[in-house]
């Protein structure tokens, strides 16, 4: 991923963090602009509900799809230390 400007790069779980923020927000900012329409109170219950079960949806792919990166990140992780395995235990140690 791209260099965030601290100098350390994005993990799987830092784009699972975003995107869960992002989504957070967006359900937050839909509920509020709900919240200021005018609305009578029945129908605007169930748009809330409606968008509850929209955003409850939402929440279950992002996460899916979150584990899914960290899981790839993971065994690309494994794979990189295996191939590099052979090569430091071939190394000496200095003494």
């Amino acid at each position: 991923m791209a260099d965030q400007g601290s100098g350390k790069n994005c993990t799987g779980a830092d784009i699972a963090r975003m995107l869960i923020a992002g989504l957070i927000g967006a359900v937050i900012g839909a509920s509020i602009g709900l919240l200021l329409a005018p609305k009578p109170g029945v129908e605007l219950r169930s748009d809330i509900r409606e968008k509850a079960g929209t955003a409850a949806e939402k929440t279950h792919v992002v996460q899916a799809k979150a584990k899914d990166l960290v899981e790839a990140a993971k065994h690309k992780i494994e794979k990189r230390r295996a191939a590099h395995a052979p090569e430091a235990a071939a190394t000496p140690e200095p003494a």
